[in-house]
Parts: C-alpha cells; sequence; structure tokens
C-alpha cells in the first residue's frame, strides 16, 4: 500500500513546507514561549504544525483572501476556539476509550505507555477539528469543509497508522545513522522520535483530506473555487 500523497495540491502543498521548513521552526519557537509541555506532540508543537499548514494554504492562493486571512490569523482563530478544543477534546477521548476497549477489552488503556500515546493522539485529534472549523469560518460563502475532511481522515485510519510506522522507523534509521546503532535504545529518545513521526503524519494526512475536500467542492460556492495551485 503506497503512502505517497495522490493528489497534486496536496503534493505542492507539501512541497512549499519542506522548502519553508526554517519557518516552521520559527513558529514552534513562538508557540513554545510560555508553553508547558514542550514535547514533540505537545499543544504548542500541534499549534505551531497547524499555524504551518495555514500559511501553506495562503501562499498556495496569495489572489484568495479567505485563505490569505486564514494564512495571517491562524493563531488568533485557534486561541478563539479554546471552548471548541474542550468539546472536541471530550469527544474523541470517549471515542478513544470506546475504540481501546472493542479492541483489547476492558483496561487497555490502563498501560502507562498506552495511555500518554492515546492522549496525544486525542489531543492532536481535537486540534485538527478546531483547524477545520477555523478554515471553514473564513469561508462562509463556501460548503463546509470541516465534517467531509474528518471523514476522509477517519476513512484512511490504516495508511495513516502506517504511514506513522513508516515515519517513525525512517526517523530512526537517520538518528542512528547520526549518532550510532545504540542511538534509538534509550527509551526517552525512541519516544519523542514516535511523537515527532506521529505528528508529522497527522499534518501530512490534514493536508491531503483539506485538498481532496476543497477539490470536491470547488464550484459550489462562492467561496469554493480555491483549490490551492502552487
Amino acid at each position: 500500500m503506497s503512502t505517497r500523497p495522490t493528489h497534486p495540491v496536496a503534493r505542492a502543498l507539501l512541497a512549499w513546507m519542506q522548502q519553508n521548513a526554517p519557518r516552521a521552526r520559527e513558529l514552534l519557537d513562538e508557540e513554545a514561549q510560555g508553553a508547558e509541555d514542550l514535547s514533540p506532540a505537545g499543544d504548542a508543537a500541534v499549534r505551531a504544525n497547524l499555524r504551518f499548514v495555514a500559511e501553506a494554504l495562503s501562499a498556495a492562493s496569495p489572489a484568495h483572501e479567505p485563505m490569505r486571512e486564514f494564512g495571517a490569523r491562524s493563531s488568533q482563530l485557534l486561541a478563539e476556539r479554546s471552548q471548541l478544543f474542550e468539546t472536541e477534546l471530550a469527544r474523541e477521548a470517549e471515542a478513544a476509550a470506546l475504540e481501546l476497549g472493542a479492541q483489547f477489552g476492558e483496561g487497555a488503556g490502563d498501560d502507562p505507555s498506552s495511555a500518554a500515546m492515546v492522549e496525544r493522539r486525542v489531543r492532536v485529534g481535537a486540534w485538527r477539528r478546531v483547524f477545520l472549523d477555523a478554515l471553514d469560518s473564513v469561508r462562509p460563502a463556501a460548503p463546509p469543509i470541516a465534517d467531509p475532511a474528518e471523514q476522509w481522515i477517519v476513512d484512511r485510519q490504516a495508511q495513516l497508522g502506517e504511514l506513522i510506522m513508516n515515519m517513525d522507523r525512517r526517523a530512526k534509521e537517520a538518528e542512528i545513522a547520526r549518532s550510532g546503532p545504540d542511538a534509538v535504545d534509550d527509551a526517552d529518545v525512541a519516544n519523542r522520535i514516535g511523537q515527532a513521526a506521529m505528528l508529522q503524519a497527522y499534518m501530512r494526512f490534514l493536508v491531503e483530506a483539506v485538498a481532496e475536500t476543497l477539490a470536491a467542492t470547488a464550484g459550489a460556492g462562492d467561496g469554493a473555487r480555491e483549490p490551492p495551485a502552487v
């Protein structure tokens, strides 16, 4: 099963993000100021990555005012949705608990390492819903994309899991090549690499979902004619 993006707009957006990696570091530094959790998949890192995606969308559609606004105001738009984040966090946590119970039985989330991993994914999922709601808010004349984009991701959970594993493996191989064969034997190092790979995969899928959904709704409303063209 291929994990390469199939949509040309998604590939263009991801290429822009790769070419502008220093901007991602600037956003990470901004979000880190005053943050308690500076882990690779903590809230600060998630918000920085979401803002980076917003700026990619803005750069891809420089003539489209809603996308320009989204890129410029993404930090404010995310901050304004603190209540929505809490609502989505509760919803994601409940869904994750039900899924764990169905797959592994009662008490499946009692293992501390497993619980921490699930909590990180729950928080990333909640932030993703906030991001999509914020994107819809600057496109009032266009069909909403939050629900179809989220469904696009839900329908591809197997591919997402494979992408996370592939990114984690490649990152660990790179660390071993850099620092030696014992580089990832340290549990903390392996955990940080795993967190970074998870977040990177979630952002990749978010980019794909947005690109696919914008293209699918193009022409359906006054604000829908913006499938980004980098």
